[in-house]
């Protein structure tokens, strides 16, 4: 405002100047006589002028510098408000954190040697001691045991940076025992001096559902390891009983055969020549069926085909004689050429299971057609046996039988088998459907 009017001022005595300039030269180049008077106001008046204009010029920048200067008196002002919100701010922030960090958080200042200089809030309702701790051992305060104080202690007074982490185990004043996931800093206060500040977490839940899960991994491995002896004593007991079955076989077919050979043999009277060739022709066709049960009971126990030309060969010849001992009709499909050689373990393996599946389907699935087909991609072998029998429930089936007479057994020993060179058995079937069974195993 102030120089508003200066301006205004100076205005005007510029424009008296100029009129009293004017006058000057009109009568210095006017013919009429000179008047003096005239000319002194002319000149005083143009020289009052000029030293007011200078005066005004003066006091305008005078007034313009203290105006800026109110303005950065005025900006600092409020710069200096804010600051002392911000600092307001950060001191509240300051407050609530420590609130919240004396609240929650389990720690400790101690010296180099563990002297304790403070505590949190949360870590002396935790330990339940007075105020007056300043300057005890932390190790003490804890009560650990001889062993964890002095590991402690020694954690604190080597480090000489980074952040070093142990588990130790306390007790409370009130009896509890827990667990602490303690770390450790070292803070720089001066260049001769530093602190430890001791972090704690209570890791009690995390340590009880630690034990839990080795209580039950325990509980778990003594149930897989009864699992395993179950297991074995059913396999010993299926082996004691193939063994029975084989000698039973050997002894009420090829056994009574040989024996009645040998009446045959020991009973031709060469002197009643048609009796003799009637007891000739008899033999022959006894030799014919001694044979015939010697070859399935090589053929039962082991193929040579398996080891000589692996498992597809095998398969093949394996369908080939059981249609030929059983007349059913069973069918052999290598759908995608399948030639590759297993371990002697996994060839006997698959072959031993199919060759289980088959004779299941020739005693219980009364069908018109039983299927074996292999196919194979770069990474798995798969061989499935198919019937169009009569089928059965697997729910009905026992998840494992105690003894033959409850049934399952075939099956159950299916599952092992295919376990057991790491491959899966997959068991489908439909009353009155028929069913599928299929092996799968990983070629890599």
């Amino acid at each position: 405002m102030v120089a508003k009017y200066i301006r205004k001022i100076k205005l005007l005595l510029f424009i008296g100047i100029t009129i009293f300039s004017i006058v000057l030269l009109l009568t210095f180049s006017s013919t009429a006589p000179i008047n003096y008077l005239l000319i002194v106001i002319s000149i005083s008046f143009i020289s009052l002028a000029i030293f007011i204009i200078i005066v005004l010029t003066k006091l305008d920048a005078a007034t313009t510098q203290l105006q800026e200067s109110e303005q950065r008196t005025i900006s600092d002002l409020k710069r200096l408000e804010k600051t002392q919100i911000s600092k307001d701010q950060n001191i509240q922030e300051l407050s609530a954190l420590n609130y919240a960090i004396n609240q929650n958080v389990l720690y400790a200042r101690t010296t180099m040697d563990g002297s304790v200089i403070s505590l949190g809030e949360r870590f002396v309702k935790l330990l339940n001691i007075n105020q007056n701790y300043q300057r005890k051992n932390i190790a003490d305060i804890m009560d650990l045991s001889e062993v964890q104080k002095n590991k402690l202690l020694q954690l604190i007074s080597q480090n000489k940076g980074g952040i070093l982490n142990e588990e130790f185990e306390l007790q409370t004043s009130s009896g509890k025992k827990i667990w602490l996931d303690i770390s450790i800093l070292t803070v720089y206060k001066e260049p001769e001096t530093s602190e430890r500040l001791v972090l704690c977490s209570n890791i009690s839940k995390r340590k009880e559902a630690q034990n839990e899960v080795e209580r039950l991994n325990a509980a778990q491995y003594k149930e897989r390891e009864a699992l395993q002896k179950s297991n074995a004593s059913q396999i010993v007991e299926a082996q004691e009983e193939e063994r029975k079955r084989i000698a039973k076989e050997i002894h009420d077919s090829i056994g009574q055969m040989l024996t009645a050979l040998k009446l045959n043999i020991e009973s031709i009277n060469l002197d009643n020549i048609e009796k003799a060739n009637q007891r000739i022709e008899g033999l022959k066709k006894l030799s014919e069926d001694l044979i015939l049960g010697i070859r399935i009971a090589t053929f039962n126990l082991t193929p040579p085909e398996l080891q000589d030309y692996g498992i597809s060969i095998a398969l093949q010849k394996m369908v080939k004689e059981l249609a030929k001992l059983t007349g059913k009709n069973i069918i052999f499909e290598n759908e995608s050429n399948f030639d590759q050689r297993f371990d002697t373990l996994v060839e006997t393996n698959l072959y031993r299971i199919t060759q289980e599946a088959v004779n299941n389907a020739i005693k219980y699935a009364q069908s018109s057609y039983i299927m074996i087909s292999v196919n194979h991609s770069e990474s798995l072998l798969s061989i499935t046996i198919h019937d169009n029998g009569k089928g059965f429930n697997t729910k009905d089936l026992p998840p494992k039988p105690v003894n033959n007479a409850e049934g399952g057994m075939g099956l159950f020993f299916m599952r092992e088998r295919m376990n057991y060179i790491n491959g899966r058995i997959f068991i489908n079937s439909t009353p009155g459907e028929g069913t599928r069974v299929t092996l799968n195993y990983n070629i890599d």
